[in-house]
């Protein structure tokens, strides 16, 4: 997928990049473009000493038109790929080497063991084999969703971005988005936003400990690999839009076009199991998934910019359609 936020280096400048974080005896084979992401640019990268290949992931160019929460999703990313190595089992590439000084080159980057599997959008699973893959699936996420944060929101060093309520953050995280927006000259309803905002963010009190969210937790990210006759999961990649918040954020996202996560019940029951949940979804948490799933799809709808027009106009027709279906939900609820 092309993108504007895409930052494209050339194969001189990745070989001087590899050299300077595995040393200048380290050669390199073939360079291929990874063109699955739609954000940053990533490269899978043969190195002939070691007989292996890694991945390099480099962020958006200094000056390039970015959303307000993406300022610094590339070390999000490798501090999520940290603390899932030492927190969990959650089976993720090997973090190899990172350079956030920008000297080198005008942005952030790292390098990470490559995966040998095929994403989860390219494998045609039997209906077996997909409600193992779910359960696994709902495992690992219960496991991150132990790993606990100090405060609310994105991941940063800003003081006055970090909230010690989830109606704060959430609130904060929408109207970043929403501001985009306008920025962006689109005709967003912004007053419905912030009407239903108002009225259903008692619901957001609910949430008292900040947990991991990846947020980004789709089939393209999950990595799979043959076992015998049956795909199990052998990786999962991209945390770059990950925060601190309500652990049911989660839901949305991984599952684009799920209304109710519970219709999911291979994965639901797994995760209710592995996480100690007893109840089913209540009028409360369905009105919070509502939430998530709308701030979602607004940063689909709002993101459109940096596509191509006939991409940009099949997101923007997609994302309106359900941002406004949801709007139209919690003001009956």
């Amino acid at each position: 997928m092309r993108s504007r936020t895409k930052n494209l280096l050339s194969d001189d400048q990745i070989r001087e990049l590899v050299q300077t974080n595995f040393g200048d005896g380290c050669r390199v084979g073939t360079i291929e473009e990874l063109k699955g992401g739609m954000f940053n640019a990533a490269y899978r990268i043969e190195r002939l000493n070691e007989n292996d290949k890694i991945v390099l992931k480099v962020s958006a160019a200094e000056g390039t038109p970015i959303l307000s929460y993406e300022k610094a999703t590339m070390r999000t990313e490798v501090e999520v790929y940290r603390m899932l190595a030492q927190q969990t089992s959650i089976p993720t590439p090997k973090l190899l080497a990172y350079d956030f000084s920008r000297k080198q080159i005008s942005c952030d980057y790292f390098f990470m063991t490559a995966l040998n599997g095929r994403a989860m959008t390219k494998v045609k699973l039997k209906k077996e084999n997909r409600a193992a893959v779910m359960r696994e699936l709902a495992e690992y996420l219960a496991q991150q969703h132990l790993v606990k944060g100090k405060y609310f929101g994105y991941f940063t060093q800003e003081e006055t971005d970090r909230f010690s309520s989830w109606k704060d953050a959430f609130h904060h995280m929408m109207k970043m988005i929403l501001n985009d927006g306008k920025a962006h000259g689109l005709e967003l309803p912004y007053e419905r936003y912030e009407k239903v905002l108002k009225e259903k963010e008692q619901y957001l009190e609910q949430v008292k400990e900040p947990t991991l969210v990846n947020y980004d937790l789709h089939p393209g990210n999950i990595f799979l690999v043959e076992q015998g006759d049956e795909y199990v999961i052998e990786g999962i990649v991209d945390f770059e839009r990950a925060y601190w918040g309500d652990p049911y954020a989660d839901f949305p996202a991984a599952f684009l076009m799920t209304d109710d996560i519970s219709t999911e019940k291979d994965f639901w029951e797994a995760y209710k199991a592995a996480a100690g949940i007893t109840h089913d979804i209540t009028k409360e948490e369905k009105i919070r998934l509502l939430m998530y799933r709308l701030y979602l799809f607004t940063i689909m709808w709002v993101e459109i910019y940096r596509y191509g027009f006939l991409y940009a106009r099949f997101q923007e027709y997609f994302s309106k359609k359900v941002a406004l279906k949801c709007l139209n939900e919690l003001d009956k609820l």
